[in-house]
């Protein structure tokens, strides 16, 4: 019997494979497919005046956003045969992958206002799709875990699966379009992404929550009552700057590779995947750091070391040359791996004492309300790189834009350890609120 629950959560877990590659992927090369620099290795041209691109993904994350709530909402309220969060998962899959390959279809070959149309619509296509299967998937973290152990357990699993999958987006990504095109990894990868979240419904069987545990609230009243949950907002400040450092770092990366280190743009991903290969073997330490440190000092430590990091981004080509660059990227892998496998279980954990505390089960709201707002700042770090870039230069002659995308988003990250250090949820404390409403 613990074998076959391993073996679910297992399975559970290998879904983030597909979240990871078509999120990383994307984000990765689509700015740079459509507004290539001037001399690359591709052979690619200019599909979108570089002024709005940004503004494609901006629509995009507000479709997305808005879809967040909703989708969070309705995943607590629906009770099917199939459970409350397996039906989005089924039904959202076909879109996400069909959106994620028309990506890379653009209907122009050359510089247009047409494919900045497409381009809009797709990415709005693709990032609500994306939210719809991937929120509820997330809120079935504190379902289908039964205790600390367990659920840090199965974020280290998911941790180290999306890290794998990061890593497939990055350095295969690269070797698929370097061996055939864009086009043809986008269609490898999509279906592939595709099959490892179909493990989700195939094997993981929600358990009946019972009908007085549905919450009664509306919509609107259940968004209020998730923002105005003190730890949630605490650690929301946190990622929001976490994963503002992270897409401004993997937008800039291809650049900083060809025009700072003076390498293909391809190599870029095999300098985060060796980041990646580091951060899943620091993983197996974390389950037991979180259990004899906390989450929340662990976060915070290793935030200030991501911060670094980013700061020393600015110098790579001028202080540091490629060799040190690299080793910097690889280090940039130990925070990660905390990044990765923490934030899920500090989220199932205020979902889970919120439910204790009201009696109304709202995981897809927390899960839904931290993806509204994270992909609101994700969308405006994806304006405010290519701003940068228009701003100061991205150019080897003028690579000032570049420079500073790094710093700027490690003085973001530490200003948001100020609020995040307010924080006090505890395990212990958790574990206490659980046994008294047994009782």
């Amino acid at each position: 019997m613990k074998n076959n629950r391993f073996f679910m959560l297992l399975m559970y877990s290998l879904g983030y494979l597909g979240i990871s590659i078509f999120t990383q992927t994307a984000v990765k090369w689509y700015q740079y497919y459509y507004t290539p620099p001037e001399f690359n290795t591709q052979g690619l041209k200019m599909l979108v005046p570089i002024s709005l691109i940004g503004f494609s993904m901006i629509v995009a994350r507000i479709f997305d956003s808005i879809s967040d709530p909703i989708v969070a909402y309705y995943s607590d309220k629906l009770n099917t045969k199939m459970g409350r969060r397996i039906p989005f998962v089924v039904f959202g899959l076909p879109v996400l992958m069909i959106s994620f390959i028309m990506m890379w279809f653009p209907p122009v070959s050359e510089e247009s206002i047409v494919n900045f149309v497409y381009l809009t619509f797709v990415l709005s296509l693709f990032f609500v799709a994306f939210t719809v299967v991937v929120a509820p998937y997330l809120a079935l973290i504190p379902e289908i875990t039964k205790d600390a152990k367990e659920r840090i357990t199965v974020t280290m699993m998911q941790g180290i699966t999306q890290i794998i999958g990061v890593m497939i987006a990055e350095a295969g990504s690269g070797i698929l379009i370097s061996i055939f095109n864009f086009k043809i990894m986008g269609i490898i990868l999509g279906i592939f992404a595709f099959l490892t979240l179909m493990l989700t419904p195939i094997f993981v069987k929600e358990e009946k929550i019972e009908q007085e545990n549905i919450p009664t609230v509306g919509m609107f009243a259940s968004i209020k009552m998730t923002l105005t949950n003190a730890n949630f907002m605490y650690y929301l400040t946190a990622a929001i700057a976490l994963w503002f450092g992270i897409n401004t770092l993997t937008i800039a990366m291809p650049y900083i590779t060809e025009v700072l280190l003076k390498t293909p743009a391809e190599d870029s991903g095999f300098m985060i995947a060796g980041a990646f290969v580091v951060a899943v073997l620091f993983s197996f330490f974390v389950p037991k750091l979180t259990l004899l440190y906390g989450k929340k000092k662990l976060l915070m430590v290793f935030s200030i070391m991501f911060a670094g990091i980013l700061a020393l981004t600015g110098l790579f080509g001028t202080v540091f040359n490629k060799t040190v660059s690299i080793i910097i990227i690889l280090l940039a892998g130990i925070p990660l791996s905390v990044f990765f496998v923490v934030p899920n279980a500090m989220i199932a954990d205020i979902a889970e004492l919120d439910g204790i505390k009201t009696g109304q089960r709202r995981e897809g709201m927390f899960f839904g309300a931290q993806g509204f707002i994270i992909k609101v700042v994700i969308g405006i770090s994806s304006l405010v790189t290519p701003l940068l870039f228009k701003v100061f230069g991205y150019s080897t002659e003028n690579p000032l834009g570049l420079q500073l995308c790094g710093p700027l988003a490690g003085i973001i990250i530490l200003l948001s350890l100020i609020v995040f250090s307010k924080y006090s949820l505890t395990e212990k404390e958790l574990e206490k609120y659980k046994l008294e409403s047994k009782k």
